[in-house]
């Protein structure tokens, strides 16, 4: 018999139960009203059969399966191996790098102040590019129609009934000067304040206040709103302070949520970040690249089933010396013989996340008269009718 454990909370943060789920069959095999050693020892010591048993990195589950089955094969779940190593990375690259910081702008590039007034071009895969291309291609096929029309003779009175468009619409579409597209789409219409940027991003690094930035500008031709500077320059000084410098320099923008992301995806599916820039935050912060590093080689040894590189790797991430990374490698040092079977197996807790899941919306659906007893038939008069 092979089974994945995981616990679910009867009332949370105080009481918990555990549930029990047939790897071969996918179906609940049993649910107990706590996740104590013993309790789940002893429901598990009444099953002799038990073989495999999928769980997390639960210390409490690791025991009671030794008492109960100390043959037994326990394999840690590889998601919650690969999500505690990237979360714990994520937690040391908020330490290195503020939320906004700021790297040196590629060789030969321009200043960057923060792209403020910067908007991303279109891809041909985003949604308003889709959009637009279906757009133009129907109004060309309706233009095309129009001008049909009217090479058979028809007047435009005629074109106006047979296509359900106004006549001055039609006295456009033949035109042999219109275009389908828009022309419009994608520009980027400078705003009043942008030509006034650069004064109001030296004033904010002389700390000059908003109302000597304000009748500074309005002084140079700026007659837009004071709600437009004061967010512009609230915007930048966020910015510099985020960064840690007072004075931008010839630097690029770069936010920390970029960055992590790359933990998660790989570069290609992070549209906000290049490769020349992901290359310039390395050289200025080492350590980042080699959290990249540490967690792809880690996912590669998961997937690949490298079960014979854990050790070369533990050590490896111990020699970066990083506390959070040191909290990863002594939790699965502890259990070790698990991380090495979630390599060595195919097996995961998948199955035991969704039933969890489950049982959540049926104890829901049950509010207010929902006793441990009464939830626990229910669920398995589900699963077995």
């Amino acid at each position: 018999m092979k089974i994945c454990i995981d616990d679910f909370a009867l009332k949370r943060r105080h009481r918990y139960g555990t549930v029990m789920v047939d790897i071969d069959t996918g179906r609940i095999t049993d649910m107990i009203e706590s996740r104590e050693i013993d309790d789940v020892a002893k429901w598990l010591a009444t099953h002799p059969n038990i073989k495999v048993v999928s769980r997390d990195g639960s210390p409490q589950y690791a025991a009671a399966i030794r008492q109960a089955h100390p043959n037994a094969i326990q394999v840690s779940d590889r998601f919650h191996l690969i999500k505690g190593l990237t979360d714990y990375a994520k937690q040391h690259i908020a330490k290195a790098v503020a939320a906004n910081f700021r790297i040196p702008a590629e060789e030969g590039g321009t200043v960057i102040g923060g792209g403020y007034w910067e908007k991303p071009g279109f891809d041909a895969n985003d949604l308003p590019e889709r959009v637009h291309i279906a757009n133009t291609e129907k109004k060309r096929e309706v233009v095309l129609e129009v001008r049909s029309l009217a090479a058979q003779g028809l007047t435009n009175a005629d074109i106006v009934r047979a296509v359900g468009i106004n006549g001055a619409t039609v006295k456009k579409y033949l035109s042999l000067d219109f275009s389908p597209a828009n022309a419009n789409f994608g520009s980027k219409n400078p705003g009043k304040l942008s030509k006034y940027t650069d004064t109001i991003d030296a004033m904010l690094v002389d700390r000059r206040t908003f109302k000597e930035i304000e009748a500074a500008i309005r002084a140079d031709g700026y007659d837009g709103a004071a709600s437009t500077i004061r967010m512009y320059a609230t915007r930048q000084r966020r910015i510099v302070k985020g960064s840690g410098a007072e004075v931008p320099g010839n630097t690029e923008l770069i936010q920390r949520k970029w960055v992590t992301k790359l933990l998660y995806k790989p570069i290609e599916k992070v549209k906000d970040i290049t490769e020349s820039q992901v290359e310039r935050v390395i050289a200025e912060y080492p350590i980042i690249g080699s959290l990249f590093e540490i967690v792809q080689s880690f996912k590669g040894m998961m997937f690949a089933k490298r079960v014979d590189e854990i050790g070369t790797w533990i050590e490896n991430a111990a020699m970066l010396n990083i506390d959070e990374v040191n909290s990863f490698i002594n939790g699965i040092s502890t259990d070790l013989d698990a991380v090495k079977n979630a390599i060595r197996f195919e097996y995961n807790n998948g199955l035991a996340e969704g039933t969890v899941n489950k049982v959540k919306v049926i104890k829901r659906i049950m509010y207010g008269r929902c006793s441990f007893t009464l939830l626990r038939n229910k669920i398995l008069q589900r699963e077995f009718s």
